[in-house]
């Protein structure tokens, strides 16, 4: 990935980049910040699951010492008050629930914290908010609301064709209609059982 283009992105706002995995960018500019003349603190979590875990390490990239009694919303306050930017670097971006989402957004809204993720699937509906925050690297292979799956359509056309085809052959060799019904369900269970 191109990592003068994700620091211009990162330094407007979240970015979520689809099919990817974000450790490899994550170590890149980790290593490359003198050069990059990075001010953000840099965390990465590989999933952003458990919620208190995360928040931990996001609040230990500036306080090492941070303890695990402290609750989540005092990791949170704690977090908001920083003055330093934080850039989140997390893959798995499809674990988030919705209240951990919930979470992140607020640390977003109120915090000086930036997120890059990586998803590689479809995400839960009660996180649409959070994801709603991020800009695309690849809107490509994004599949979110946005995007329409059309994979059930195909293979009914498929069966559709398959059983008009069985059909012709039918008639001209006179095999029942009720086979061709039955030839197209096989068709569309067995590209149905292919795709998925």
């Amino acid at each position: 990935m191109d990592l003068i283009k994700i620091v211009s992105c990162l330094e407007e706002g979240n970015i979520i980049h689809c099919g990817g995995n974000i450790r490899d960018t994550y170590h890149e500019l980790s290593e490359r910040a003198e050069e990059l003349n990075l001010q953000a603190a840099l965390v990465y979590l590989v999933s952003p699951m458990p919620l208190k875990a995360g928040l931990l390490e996001i609040m230990r990239a500036h306080d090492p010492g941070a303890q695990e009694k402290l609750t989540i919303t005092e990791i949170m306050t704690a977090i908001a008050s920083l003055e330093r930017e934080t850039w989140v670097f997390m893959d798995h971006f499809e674990d988030l629930t919705g209240k951990a989402a919930g979470k992140y957004l607020w640390l977003h809204t109120h915090g000086r914290v930036k997120y890059m993720a990586g998803l590689t699937g479809t995400f839960r509906g009660e996180v649409q908010s959070f994801y709603s925050t991020f800009r695309k690297l690849n809107p490509s292979r994004c599949l979110d609301g946005d995007s329409v799956d059309v994979t059930v359509t195909v293979m009914a056309l498929i069966s559709v064709f398959a059983s008009l085809c069985y059909l012709r052959a039918g008639l001209e060799y006179g095999i029942l209609v009720t086979s061709t019904i039955w030839f197209a369900l096989i068709v569309f269970r067995t590209i149905n059982y292919i795709v998925r």
